[in-house]
């Protein structure tokens, strides 16, 4: 795909791994809605690291656990800069799930953001894409899927259903557009990572590092460039997925 000019949506781009997907995307020439659910300040200040004025950029707030308020993303954003050719769903949520104290509204929240909300995002892209001839979607999973966190267990569930939802996707929004997910290991650990997480995740991988946000980012330049790739889910995790 030439993605010089075409548009591209974001989610969560105002913080961590969203805001440095956008920049890349801006930097490759691409319109980018920039999505926010309560990260205002990050998202203008992405907006601001784009170097792009309103008329190539468009920042946004919805409440992804909300279907009405996803189409109203998508109509808006189509309506500001035009047909979507690229969906980045990145926004997620993560946070310990102890087994006997997990609730309810954990496991619901964390599904509705990280499996639910892609979903919807993709169905309503693709009816454009489609029209297009063209479109690439790329998920955000993790490393954790293949070897779930006891501590964190409706969030490997979650992201375990957006590997699947990633090759079911693929298979069927084929030929026109093309769908893969990328498996993070550590990288840029959240401010609740203890030292002793941070050590352990070094000691876990193959080469003996955390990743960085660039890692991520060229991994997702790499699937939007390339047409002969779908269905994939590509680990950049240091080896950890295998170690």
């Amino acid at each position: 795909m030439d993605l010089k000019n075409k548009v591209a949506l974001v989610t969560g781009a105002g913080v961590r791994l969203g805001q440095s997907i956008a920049v890349r995307l801006a930097q490759l020439g691409m319109r980018v809605i920039i999505h926010y659910h309560q990260s205002e300040k990050g998202a203008k200040q992405t907006a601001k690291l784009t170097n792009g004025g309103n008329y190539q950029h468009f920042v946004i707030q919805a409440n992804l656990k909300d279907i009405s308020s996803i189409k109203m993303l998508v109509r808006k954003s189509e309506e500001k800069l035009g047909p979507i050719s690229v969906l980045i769903n990145n926004a997620a949520d993560f946070f310990p799930t102890p087994f006997f104290s997990t609730n309810e509204e954990d496991w619901n929240h964390l599904f509705e953001i990280n499996l639910k909300a892609p979903f919807f995002l993709s169905q309503s892209v693709a009816k454009n894409m489609k029209k297009q001839g063209e479109g690439k979607i790329i998920n955000l999973a993790d490393v954790s899927v293949d070897r779930p966190w006891t501590g964190f267990l409706p969030y490997c569930a979650s992201k375990a259903g957006l590997c699947s939802l990633t090759k079911g996707l693929a298979r069927t929004l084929a030929p026109e557009i093309q769908v893969n997910a990328i498996a993070p290991g550590t990288v840029l650990p959240p401010p609740n990572h203890s030292e002793m997480d941070i050590v352990s995740s070094v000691e876990n991988s193959l080469l003996k590092r955390i990743g960085s946000s660039e890692d991520i980012v060229n991994a997702v330049e790499y699937l939007l460039k390339s047409d002969f790739v779908t269905g994939t889910i590509l680990p950049v995790d240091g080896g950890r997925s295998i170690h």
